[in-house]
Formats: C-alpha cells, sequence, structure tokens
C-alpha cells in the first residue's frame, strides 16, 4: 500500500483558482480516494502517486508545468479520464467553467524541494521561458558538438588518446544536459521513463572522463607519477560513489541529499583536489597553467552544483555550471592546439637534434673506419713482414736439416768406405737411403714456396728412381710404373710414406730383380676416402723369395703404422709380390 505524499510548491502568475490533491495507486486507473494537501500531516516518500488539478474558469490560454525540465514522463489525463500527454507540460484553452486534470507520476522528482511543484504560467509567458532556455541549450550543445566533430576528426589524423578521452569528457556533459532539458527524452524516448536520481548518479561519468582527459593531457604517468597514482585513486573513488548511490537507489534510501554523506563526499574530493592541483602547479609549463585555469573554473562550478544539489536547488545554478563547463572546454581545446603545437616543435627539434647527432655520428664512423682502416693496414703490412721472416726462417730451417741430413749421409759414405765386410757396408748404404728420403722432404719444402705441404706425386717419383739408381745393379733397367694420385700432405705424413715406400722398393730391388732378366716395379699412391693406399708391386718370384717379415726394414714400417693407425697386406697377384699399405690422412689437398 503507497502512502499519501508530498507537499506543493506552488507558484501562479494569474488569478485563476487552483486546488490541488494527491492520492496514491498505480498506473493502471486513475485513483478515486484523493486527499487535500492542507489535511496531510506528514509525507513519505512513495514509488507513484495521482495529483488532481482543478482549475478555475480562464480567460486566455495557460500551460500547466509539472516539475523541472527533465520530468519528461508525466501522464496527463482529461476529466473524461483520456490520456492527452506524456511530457511535464500540457496547455489548457479558455474556459468559462471549472477544469480539471489528472497527473500520474510514476516517480517523483528528487531534485525538488517539495519532491514536486505545479507551475500555472500563461502560454505566451511559458513559451517564452521555453524558448530561452531551449536556444541556451541550443547554443550550448552547438558549441560541444563542434568541439566533438573536430575531435573525432583528430582521432583519425592522430595517434593520440588525448582525442578520445576528450571526446567522452564531453560527451558526458552533453548526455546528462541534454537529459536535464528533456532533449535526450525527445529523442530517445525509454530515457523518459528513468528516474532523475540514476541520471544525477550516472553524472559522476562528467568527473570520471575528465580525469582521465587530464591524465593524457599532462602526460601524467611520465611527467608526474605520483600525481599519476593520486588520480588513479581518485578514479576509483568516483566508482565507490557511484556503487553506494546505486546500492542507496536499489534500497529506495535518499543518500545522495543526506548532508553528512554529502560532508564526507566533498572533503575527500576537496583533499585530493588540493593535492592534484598542487602537483599540477609545481609542473610550471605552459600546458599546466592553461589546464590550472580551466580547473580553477571547473572546480567552482562543480562545488557549487554539488552544494546546490544538496539542498535541492540545483535547477538555479544549472546555467551557472553550463557556463563554467562552457568557458573550460574553451580553455582545454585552446590548450590541445597548444600542446599539439608543442610536441610538433619538441619532434621537430628533435628530428633536427637527430639529424645532427647521425651527422655526428657518420663523422664519428668515417674518422673510426679511416682510423681502423689505418690499423688494419698497418697489421697486415706487420704481418707480411714476418710473415716474410718466417718464410725465409723456415727456408733457412729446411735448408739446415737438408744440409745436416747430407752431412749424416756424407759421413754414413766416409764409413762405408771404410768397412771391408759387405753385410755392414750394406747396413749402411740402407741406412743412408732412410736418411736420403727425409733429406728429400726437406729439399721439397726450402724449393717451393708452401712450407707445410709436400707434392707427393713429385716427391715419390724422384724417391723412387734415387732409390733405384742407388741400389740396383742389374744388367737390365727396371721398367718402372709410377700411377701417383696428385695430392699434398702435410709433412708428418710425407716422412712416413717416403720412409715406407723406401723400405719396400730396397725390398723389391734386394730379393726380386737379382736373377731377374726383365725387371718391373710398379708403384701405385691414391687417396680412398680419409686414407692413403700406397701399392708396390715387382714381378719377382713372390713372397717366397721376400724378406720372411722379421727383418729391420719390417720393425720400421710396423712401427710407423702403429703411430699413424695403418695397416700393412700382401695381395695376391697373378705374379710377383704386392705389398699394399694403408694411412689415416684427414689433412690432405687432392
Amino acid at each position: 500500500m503507497y502512502h499519501l505524499l508530498l507537499i506543493l510548491s506552488l507558484w501562479i502568475n494569474s488569478d485563476p483558482d487552483i486546488e490541488i490533491k494527491i492520492a496514491s495507486g498505480g498506473s493502471e486507473k486513475i485513483s478515486e480516494n484523493w486527499t487535500q494537501l492542507k489535511d496531510i500531516d506528514e509525507v513519505s516518500l512513495g514509488t507513484s502517486y495521482w495529483v488532481c488539478v482543478e482549475i478555475g474558469p480562464l480567460d486566455q490560454a495557460y500551460t500547466l508545468q509539472a516539475g523541472n525540465w527533465y520530468m519528461q514522463n508525466v501522464h496527463f489525463y482529461d476529466e473524461q479520464q483520456s490520456l492527452i500527454h506524456v511530457g511535464n507540460a500540457v496547455e489548457i484553452h479558455p474556459s468559462s467553467v471549472d477544469q480539471k486534470l489528472f497527473l500520474y507520476y510514476s516517480f517523483h522528482d528528487e531534485k525538488d524541494p517539495d519532491f514536486f511543484s505545479i507551475t500555472l504560467l500563461r502560454t505566451n509567458d511559458f513559451l517564452t521561458k521555453k524558448y530561452s532556455k531551449n536556444l541556451f541549450q541550443s547554443v550550448f550543445n552547438a558549441i560541444l558538438l563542434f568541439v566533438l566533430l573536430v575531435c573525432c576528426f583528430f582521432i583519425f589524423s592522430s595517434a593520440q588518446n588525448i582525442y578520445i578521452n576528450y571526446i567522452l569528457y564531453i560527451s558526458s556533459i552533453l548526455t546528462f544536459f541534454s537529459y536535464q532539458y528533456g532533449l535526450l527524452g525527445s529523442l530517445l524516448p525509454f530515457v523518459k521513463n528513468i528516474p532523475p536520481t540514476w541520471m544525477w548518479i550516472l553524472s559522476a561519468s562528467i568527473s570520471f572522463t575528465y580525469v582521465l582527459f587530464s591524465r593524457s593531457f599532462l602526460d601524467m604517468k611520465r611527467t608526474d607519477p605520483f600525481n599519476y597514482k593520486v588520480s588513479t585513486f581518485g578514479l576509483f573513488f568516483i566508482g565507490m560513489i557511484v556503487l553506494t548511490e546505486s546500492v542507496s537507489r536499489f534500497f529506495a534510501y535518499d543518500i545522495l541529499h543526506q548532508i553528512w554523506y554529502k560532508a564526507i563526499i566533498l572533503t575527500i574530493e576537496f583533499g585530493l583536489m588540493i593535492v592534484f592541483v598542487y602537483r599540477i602547479a609545481t609542473m610550471k609549463t605552459i600546458i599546466s597553467n592553461i589546464f590550472l585555469i580551466g580547473a580553477f573554473i571547473l572546480v567552482l562550478s562543480s562545488l557549487t552544483g554539488q552544494i546546490a544539489s544538496t539542498f535541492k536547488v540545483a535547477y538555479e545554478t544549472n546555467l551557472f555550471v553550463q557556463i563554467g563547463l562552457l568557458i573550460d572546454v574553451f580553455i582545454l581545446s585552446i590548450g590541445i592546439a597548444v600542446r599539439v603545437a608543442l610536441i610538433q616543435k619538441e619532434k621537430q627539434k628533435a628530428q633536427l637534434e637527430l639529424i645532427e647527432q647521425l651527422k655526428v655520428n657518420e663523422k664519428l664512423q668515417r674518422d673510426y673506419l679511416k682510423k681502423l682502416e689505418d690499423e688494419v693496414m698497418q697489421r697486415t703490412a706487420d704481418l707480411n713482414h714476418r710473415n716474410k721472416e718466417n718464410e725465409t726462417l723456415l727456408k733457412e730451417v729446411h735448408h739446415r736439416v737438408k744440409n745436416n741430413l747430407q752431412m749424416i749421409t756424407s759421413l754414413l759414405n766416409m764409413q762405408q768406405r771404410r768397412l771391408k765386410e759387405e753385410s755392414a757396408k750394406k747396413a749402411l748404404k740402407l741406412t743412408k737411403n732412410r736418411v736420403k728420403s727425409i733429406s728429400l722432404i726437406h729439399e721439397h719444402l726450402y724449393k717451393h714456396d708452401d712450407f707445410s705441404k709436400i707434392d707427393l706425386e713429385e716427391y715419390v717419383e724422384e724417391l723412387a728412381f734415387i732409390l733405384i739408381d742407388s741400389l740396383y745393379r742389374g744388367s737390365k733397367k727396371i721398367a718402372t710404373s709410377l700411377q701417383i694420385q696428385s695430392l699434398k700432405v702435410d709433412i708428418d705424413i710425407a716422412i712416413p710414406i717416403g720412409i715406407i715406400l723406401n723400405e719396400l722398393v730396397t725390398n723389391s730391388i734386394k730379393y726380386a730383380f737379382q736373377s731377374n732378366p726383365d725387371p718391373t716395379l710398379e708403384i701405385k699412391l691414391n687417396a680412398v676416402d680419409d686414407e692413403l693406399v700406397l701399392d708396390v708391386i715387382d714381378n719377382g718370384e713372390g713372397i717366397k723369395s721376400s724378406s720372411n717379415g722379421q727383418g729391420f726394414g719390417n720393425t720400421i714400417i710396423k712401427a710407423l703404422l702403429e703411430n699413424h693407425e695403418g695397416t700393412l697386406k700382401y695381395p695376391e697377384v697373378k705374379t710377383g709380390f704386392c705389398a699394399r699399405v694403408k694411412l689415416k690422412n684427414s689433412k690432405m689437398d687432392g
């Protein structure tokens, strides 16, 4: 059951008699239980109610206005209880008899100090008042819409978030005041059914978007991280206000107009504002000074609105608040233009500094490259000089080693001539050939520019003929066949090859050609994967006429093969004898 409610605040600009009655009830039908206002001792809030207005004889047209301009949801019924209009005002035509109207309020106007007002004005006076208000609102909205459209244009030409936040701020102002004067309800009919309290609660979006804009306008996250945190707390506080007022409205408790609640809100807001404004003032920049001027005007109008809202006289202060907002928007728009100009100037300055720095870097790079090139050339010259010295030194080393080995050979010759036993002479001769095979390697290194590689084709060919010339004394010349792959190997593999070849050729000359009328000797040397394969083949009597494998030469071969992961085998051939040696060698050039 709804309680009877409300006190009438009545301003009458004419002489017609008017009588007001109220009743509780829903929208299903017009109430029949009317109560005179003078009989109401206590008024309690209700969700909906009826008002009966009886008007005396009229000599001209009048307009009956119900509540403030944003009360666009009042239903007007005539005496026949037919719905004639939905809004906040209806015209009453001249009549010589009393007229009766029934007004249904789906919710009361919480911004009205007496919860609802009935105003009877001459139609001309009403229209004059309406047009003056509409004119101001049209100018107000036109200015904000123009700024809004300009910002929308700059969103597409600039990647800065400041325009988005500015659009949100202006849009929240437009939405709130369009509701206040019924423009939003005219465009969107469903808005008429929203109680004004919700719009006043959601008006906090103006403060919320303003704080968001100020953060991006002043680039606060970069320039003043502490104030950025203060503003973040302010955003959280605004959210708590909206939540608190929404909950209180849901439970039908009017916390919005409580003095103690407003005192707490204003105290916290004032403290945050002092810190916020003080930090901005310490920045001492053109942008911060422009912002402070606009903020002073905005804070002044906002506090006035808060106080007026508390005492339910906000309607009279709307004009002042709107003018303050327009001045603030004008100042902020100038500030954005100045900010963009400063950013462009800073970008140009940064670009010029970057160009200068690039020039300096380019000069430093050229100087460094020249210095580096000079150092490289000097080091290259030093290395070439050292390489020549090393080449000369290596050539001298190989020359001296060759000479020393030749001296050893000469000593062995002298010793050989002094010996009388043939076996001793033969032993010295074999030793002399072994030394000669090593000496020949150093001679090759000495004669060539490459001091690290031996040409096996050239070396084996020369060594083979030296051995044949030194050891063979037969009447018929040995038919020699050489199949040597063109390879270059390190000295550490060339020496074993030379010594092993010396032993194998010596073995063939010693045992295969003594009584052979047509001696032939075939030497093959090839690279197979990572191995060197050496074949020495003669046409002697075969393995029976060869050494039994217990001689000193064979011992030398086995020792060398062990050091180089090599093998010695005796493949079968149709006639004669074949020895095959394989040596591991991963360092060779084909």
